[in-house]
């Protein structure tokens, strides 16, 4: 009888695929929103807050614009509500400012770029948390005005298909300004509060003297309105449902808006290439 040392087999599990490990680190991000009492705050009293704004500009649409008709121009009332910017930048420093300083914090992003995980898969599925949530308070609230007109007879069908249309393309540039903004600043540290702050500075920090600079009893220089973020939204709004008369041309103010949304995307990307990971 011979004595022989056990032998095992290795099994060798299956890797995930791309959409799958996309879907994973999507899901997990929203459960986890969800379950943060700060996220579920700025999540549902902005959602709030923004439609039943947008739901009272149309039940007293005649009282807002006296005697003048209700056409496409009308829905840049909404467009333009203060609430919109102030929850879209609560919800991109609560949320977006976390979804990177956090994993920096725990060194959880050493593992999440390890192979067969890439730097451009990781912030498709950062991105892809943040801007749903987002689009409820720069998007929803767009659409359900003209859709509440169409109901109630307030506006013709076709106005009102225009604006949902727009009102998906407008907010969406907000949309993706914030994304790509918070994403950036969430990947330069690991304190979550450093680059909520930052969303607020960059938000307010430019808007807020670039009022006072450009109002004519100081430089009287309205070129300075290109510089915040939020003025660049209301003339690219402007456009879009045809108001004239702004301070600002929307044609340079989507260019800005666009180029920096794009560098601030690249410049995370490289970011995250840069970060050292564990492979093997």
């Amino acid at each position: 009888m011979s004595i022989s040392l056990p032998t095992y087999t290795r099994r060798e599990a299956p890797l995930l695929g791309r959409r799958d490990r996309l879907r994973t680190i999507v899901t997990t991000g929203l459960r986890r929103e969800f379950k943060r009492p700060a996220a579920i705050f700025a999540i549902g009293v902005g959602t709030a807050i923004t439609t039943i704004t947008a739901i009272v500009f149309v039940l007293f649409a005649p009282f807002f614009l006296p005697g003048q008709p209700l056409d496409l121009r009308f829905f840049y009332l909404p467009a333009s509500n203060v609430a919109i910017l102030f929850f879209v930048s609560l919800m991109a420093s609560v949320i977006g400012a976390a979804l990177i300083s956090d994993d920096l914090d725990s060194m959880a992003l050493t593992l999440y770029l390890s192979r067969p995980i890439t730097p451009s898969d990781y912030l498709i599925a950062k991105a892809a948390i943040l801007v749903p949530l987002i689009s409820m308070v720069s998007v929803l609230p767009l659409v359900i005005t003209p859709l509440l007109g169409l109901v109630l007879g307030l506006f013709p069908w076709d106005t009102a298909l225009a604006a949902m249309g727009l009102a998906v393309l407008v907010g969406s540039v907000l949309t993706a300004w914030y994304t790509s903004i918070s994403l950036f600043l969430s990947s330069l540290t690991r304190r979550k509060s450093y680059a909520a702050a930052g969303v607020f500075g960059v938000t307010f920090g430019l808007w807020i003297p670039a009022q006072v600079l450009a109002a004519p009893g100081a430089l009287n220089n309205p070129n300075l309105l290109y510089l915040a973020p939020w003025e660049d939204f209301l003339a690219v709004a402007r456009g879009a449902y045809g108001v004239t008369g702004g301070p600002i041309d929307w044609p340079l103010a989507l260019g800005i808006l666009a180029a920096t949304t794009v560098l601030a995307g690249v410049a995370t990307y490289l970011r995250m290439r840069a970060v050292e990971v564990v492979t093997g």
